[in-house]
């Protein structure tokens, strides 16, 4: 009886601390390489870089264009395709970092879904990208 009111609540704690960790987020990262494609009107970003932090983008453009500080992970996104997961939720500066990286272009091929290679949902890797 004694390990059932000792074991149990220790575990719940425990439970509980682990799944409580500050900020909730992972590293900084820096996604580069893909053609951007954000959901407005705007033109398609050749070789983009997209800096997460915090579940929110940070930055996004040209990769030459984009300062990625230290402390960021780099994601190497060459030859993908950066969109947004909720096509009402545009790819833009401030907003939730929740997004798909894709082997196809989304505007040319309608079953771009069954193509995804990565998934970032609120600055953290669903399916982190291969």
């Amino acid at each position: 009886m004694r390990l059932i009111t000792t074991f149990f609540p220790g575990m719940l704690l425990l439970m509980l601390f682990v799944s409580c960790r500050p900020g909730g987020h992972s590293v900084p990262q820096a996604i580069v390489g893909a053609m951007l494609i954000d959901g407005t009107a705007k033109p398609p970003v050749a070789n983009a870089a997209v800096l997460v932090n915090r579940g929110k983008i940070e930055a996004l453009g040209p990769a030459a264009s984009v300062r990625i500080p230290g402390g960021y992970a780099r994601v190497d996104a060459d030859g993908r395709f950066l969109f947004p997961a909720d096509l009402t939720q545009p790819v833009r500066v401030g907003g939730e970092a929740t997004f798909l990286l894709l082997s196809v272009n989304p505007a040319l091929d309608p079953d771009y879904l069954k193509s995804v290679v990565g998934r970032m949902e609120n600055g953290r890797w669903a399916q982190y990208p291969r």
